[in-house]
């Protein structure tokens, strides 16, 4: 069947019942086609008028007065943040003319209204079409008309780019990111909050970036269901039961559902799930019966890394707005996440709104207190909450009555077992008149209870949205994991010890054959596997006389694992690898965590690690309280000043038990680095700075998080949501070529944990974590086999042989760039998993080393997509293309250098001499794959001219150095020619042209070189005015720099 929407109308077509459809999602009819921006203006200065009718008068605004609103969108709108805080903001104020008819404010300042929230389809809001409209650009650029923009009140604030059936999304996408290069989305139509990208058969959805470098495929959406399966149906999207672009939706989300993050100074969207997770929130707290002491307001299970931060604070911003509740109270676990959540939610205030942080108990209960506007949304501690009761506020009792007689919401951020204790149950019975929501990644069920816990669901109630990791995964928002089992000990070892203990025997001969301990010992060591498995409860199954199907590790005794022999076995398996984990391919400096099952084991692993490997920085973090009646006090309190005067010697810090007796502000510092925030915000790749691993108990196992923690390695046995917790601190997305996924090493029990990661994972992906483990080196070897064969076959078909240029068409070599990006990240990911070229895994591998260096400098000489720049080529697939310099560059230049030595010698015989050189150029010859396509044509001419002895090479003189000669020689000649025929400035233009490589130009200098243009030249060169000649000039400069058409070989001589 062919798709609709085909042909040479096919996109119009498509446009045109988009619209069509737009109009029955309730926009208005009557279509604003083909209006430039001026005429758009005109319309946004009706409808304020129309808006504030009252407030003018009834005085229309004058073009002049207008002009001043226009002022006011350049100054106070020319970013995505500033363009939220303008359109969801206050009235403007504008200075009405002096001569105005409106006498009573002629000369003076009147406030204008813009935009509601919450006048959604109703009062005076206005909801219009606009396309095909002429967008102004930059001088530079030819003008361009955009497919469809809504208007709300006037003001642009989404746009809508259209391809045709059978056209990849991404071309849409990079339409838009196009448009911001030349200037578009500036002025009025930086108002714009939400682009879509959308073809017949899918659709993306993006906030305004601004900039046009800060677009970034990754935060580019697909809408959702409720069960969070992508809808590509545009019709769906319009019209459908998820009919965000229909109104009153449309209207929600940007008035809802867009979040400006001051601190990063980017705009925000919504996600559907997020958007569903809200809508819930708001929904179940609109409903809530004040003083029925209904406490359940419900849960969101979102995983670790999904925007839960942003998400609830948006739930709570607009319980407030809408006065569902008198206070929100945003509850995080633990101090340190105190001040890093006020911070992260001030982030996402509106000018003039702010999230109170608390600073003790006392603070807290005066602003629970506080009737100021300021003081609804508030950040705390459940530390801090759980002490406010009546025990302690006695003295102030009637204020406390005031207080829970309040509405009042709570959610807690990160919801795990420790806010379900104690603290929480305080909490509960302090305040019986709230209403509590909680956000969890990994919930607790019936499943995974532990004996005196209760579901999460008895504590929250029903769970109100869900976003589980498996669908994070999918979606790019976090990293899937690669578990890895390391054994200590050999498992015949095990079934050994194990089968020998439990036959109370020393050896096996002692063991008489035909006796039930022979039985016995035989099942143990020839029969039981190494982990047991598990019901569907979660317990050991049984036999069916009742007996527990027990695992070897089940049957191995705690210390089994807590000997000095075990973990100088697990140090020698970390610092193995440790180079190649520990720095991404362009050199990013990862870290790790170890954690271990006790301070004690901590404290060894420390000392291990300054004695194998001093020049790594290693320290530890732990509960730092000392138990006085404990006879362990004095280890405990040496051990933590050993690890912390380290610290101090190691990074020049002067942290003490004296001055800071918890250690707090070591613990600060210590996650600020693993974090790269504040003083440490730049440290980059400077390991002065930084630490390579830190050994925890049970710290950072949750709610830390770092985009440069890369393994966990876990001397431990976890379970459940504990262990979903702790992998998940190292999948926060990075740099997919630095850091593919996130890695874990089981080293204590590691069948039992390997078991339990994948009870967890079915627990909490829903049954369905295909993606969620990447997979293992063979398959990852599989996989770069598939993709070679794939990559001959497109230089195949051009009978390019050696792949020594790139292939001729675009498609091919798009599809070679697609290629070979999965082909460079997959090898990326085995070497993490231990491939090297030259072990056995490197010889299951289609193609040398050598050969990808090759199809490296292919990828090199693949023209960039500039965005902005004249080509008529297809917009590649949107892939990170950071390619390194890496070491192998060095290798095949040294190699090529060498071979060159001997051309240039001269301290042997004539005869051995000339047959020595002439190898080394047909060796030279059959490497030339390995330098880039340009470089290979000056290196030919080299090597011909050598051969006819037009070149006297000089000894000592290199190869590289001979080709930039050659290059530089003819890149000058070609741009002398250019730059006599139009009289431009020749030296200025060769500056610009070396500068500019394969970037886009720089504008500014590119004026200044067309500054030094002579007009006589010029008119008689483009045979036009000076003006015209001018434009075609900017024209041809800007493509013969940015095509690098000086690089042509015929003018070498």
């Amino acid at each position: 069947m062919p798709l609709p929407y085909t042909g040479q109308n096919g996109e119009l077509n498509f446009e045109a019942d988009v619209v069509e459809l737009l109009k029955k999602a309730r926009w208005e009819h009557e279509v604003l086609k083909n209006k430039t921006i001026p005429e758009l203006i005109d319309n946004w200065k009706d409808i304020l008028f129309e808006r504030n009718r009252t407030t003018l008068n009834n005085v229309p605004l004058s073009s002049d007065e207008m002009d001043r609103v226009m002022d006011v969108v350049r100054l106070q709108a020319n970013t995505p943040v500033k363009a939220n805080h303008f359109v969801n903001g206050r009235p403007i104020a504008i200075k009405r003319d002096s001569d105005s008819p409106d006498k009573q404010h002629a000369g003076h300042e009147v406030y204008l209204d813009l935009f509601s929230a919450t006048e959604i389809a109703g009062g005076s809001s206005r909801y219009q079409i606009a396309e095909q409209t002429y967008f102004s650009t930059d001088p530079q650029f030819n003008d361009r008309r955009g497919d469809i923009t809504l208007l709300i009140n006037g003001m642009p604030v989404i746009h809508i780019e259209l391809k045709a059936s059978g056209v990849n999304v991404y071309e849409a996408s990079n339409q838009i990111v196009k448009y911001a290069n030349e200037g578009v989305w500036s002025g009025f139509m930086g108002l714009v909050q939400v682009f879509w990208a959308m073809t017949p058969e899918d659709a993306l959805f993006f906030a305004n970036a601004g900039n046009p470098t800060a677009f970034n495929s990754a935060f580019f959406f697909r809408w959702g269901d409720r069960d969070n399966n992508v809808i590509k149906d545009w019709r769906e999207l319009i019209t459908g039961e998820y009919h965000i672009l229909s109104i009153p939706e449309a209207h929600k989300l940007i008035g809802y559902y867009t979040v400006a993050n001051s601190a990063k100074d980017a705009l925000k969207v919504c996600r559907s799930y997020q958007y569903a997770a809200i809508r819930a929130i708001v929904g179940r707290t609109a409903k809530q019966k004040w003083g029925d002491h209904n406490q359940l307001g419900g849960f969101i299970w979102c995983t670790t890394g999904g925007g839960k931060t942003m998400t609830s604070f948006k739930a709570g911003q607009l319980i407030t707005d809408m006065n569902l509740a008198d206070k929100v109270i945003f509850v995080v676990d633990r101090k340190v996440l105190d001040e890093q959540s006020t911070n992260e939610y001030n982030s996402f205030q509106r000018q003039g709104e702010s999230v109170c942080e608390t600073v003790s108990s006392k603070d807290l209960f005066n602003k629970l207190g506080s009737s100021k506007l300021s003081d609804r949304l508030i950040v705390t501690s459940i530390q801090k909450i759980s002490r406010i009761n009546d025990d302690v506020a006695k003295l102030r009792e009637a204020e406390l009555d005031v207080i829970k007689a309040k509405r009042i919401v709570f959610i807690i951020d990160e919801a795990h077992r420790s806010q379900f204790g104690v603290m929480h149950e305080r909490v509960k019975r302090t305040f019986y008149n709230s209403l509590f929501f909680g956000f969890t990644g990994t919930p607790i069920f019936a499943e995974n209870m532990k004996p005196g816990e209760l579901t999460t669901e008895t504590v929250f109630g029903d769970c109100l949205a869900i976003y589980s990791l498996a669908t994070g995964i999918r979606d790019g928002n976090v990293l899937g994991f690669w578990p890895e089992a390391v054994k200590t000990y050999a498992d015949k070892d095990l079934k050994e010890a194990v089968a020998l203990a439990e036959c109370h025997a020393t050896s096996k001969d002692d063991i008489i054959v035909g006796t039930d301990n022979w039985k016995l010992y035989r099942r143990l060591t020839e029969q039981t596997p190494m982990a047991s498995e598990l019901d569907d409860h979660g317990q050991i199954k049984r036999d069916k006389n009742g007996n527990s199907l027990k695992g070897i590790e089940d049957y191995l005794p705690g210390k089994q694992y807590d000997n000095d022999d075990h973990r100088e076995r697990v140090v020698e398996s970390i610092l193995k690898n440790y180079k190649t984990i520990a720095f991404g391919e362009n050199g990013t400096l990862f870290h790790g965590i170890l954690a271990t099952e006790s301070i004690a084991e901590a404290y060894e692993y420390w000392k291990l690690f300054k004695a194998m490997a001093p020049d790594l920085h290693v320290t530890s973090l732990f509960d730092p309280n000392i138990n006085v009646n404990s006879a362990s006090v004095f280890n405990k309190e040496n051990a933590l000043a050993d690890i912390v005067n380290d610290y101090n010697d190691t990074f020049g810090t002067k942290f003490d038990r004296k001055t800071d007796p918890k250690y707090t502000a070591f613990k600060k510092d210590l996650t600020d680095r693993l974090a790269h925030k504040d003083a440490y915000k730049h440290m980059g790749n400077t390991h002065a700075d930084a630490l390579d691993i830190v050994i925890v108990v049970d710290q950072l196992l949750t709610g830390f998080d770092s985009q440069w923690l890369n393994v966990l390695y876990m001397d431990k046995v976890m379970d459940t949501d504990n262990i979903i917790q702790a992998i998940s601190r190292t999948n926060r997305v990075l740099n997919n070529n630095e850091k593919p996924w996130g890695m874990v090493k089981f080293y204590r029990k590691p069948y039992t944990m390997k078991r339990n990661l994948n009870e967890a994972l079915k627990l909490y992906c829903q049954g369905d974590y295909i993606g969620v483990e990447v997979g293992n080196i063979d398959e990852n070897i599989d996989t770069l086999n598939k993709t070679y064969d794939r990559i001959c076959e497109i230089f195949a078909h051009d009978k390019i042989e050696n792949f020594e240029c790139l292939p001729k068409s675009d498609e091919d070599r798009q599809m070679f760039r697609k290629e070979f990006y999965l082909l460079k990240s997959t090898l990326r990911a085995a070497i993490l998993q231990g491939f090297k070229w030259n072990n056995e895994y490197g010889l299951k591998v289609d193609f040398t080393e050598k050969t990808y260096r090759i199809l490296t400098m292919r990828y090199k000489d693949l023209p960039s997509n500039r965005g902005g720049g004249g080509s008529t080529s297809k917009p590649g697939y949107v892939l990170d293309t950071d390619l390194s310099t890496m070491e192998m560059d060095k290798i095949d230049a040294a190699y090529l250098e060498a071979q060159f030595k001997i051309v240039t010698m001269k301290d042997i015989v004539n005869v051995e001499k000339d047959a020595k050189k002439m190898a080394a150029i047909h060796e030279i010859e059959t490497n030339l794959g390995v330098l880039s396509e340009i470089q290979q044509k000056y290196a030919c001419k080299i090597l011909e001219d050598i051969k006819k002895g037009i070149l006297g090479v000089v000894e000592g003189k290199t190869f590289l150095q001979y080709i930039q000669e050659y290059q530089e020689k003819a890149i000058r000649s070609n741009i002398h020619k250019f730059a006599e025929n139009v009289g431009v400035d020749e030296d200025e233009m060769f500056a610009l042209y070396v500068s500019t490589g394969k970037h886009a130009v720089d504008v500014l200098w590119l004026e200044r070189l067309e500054a030094t243009a002579i007009p006589e030249r010029l008119k008689a060169y483009y045979n036009a005015s000076v003006f015209k000649a001018r434009i075609k000039l900017h024209q041809d400069l800007k493509d013969y720099i940015e095509d690098r058409k000086a690089d042509e070989l015929e003018e070498v001589n």
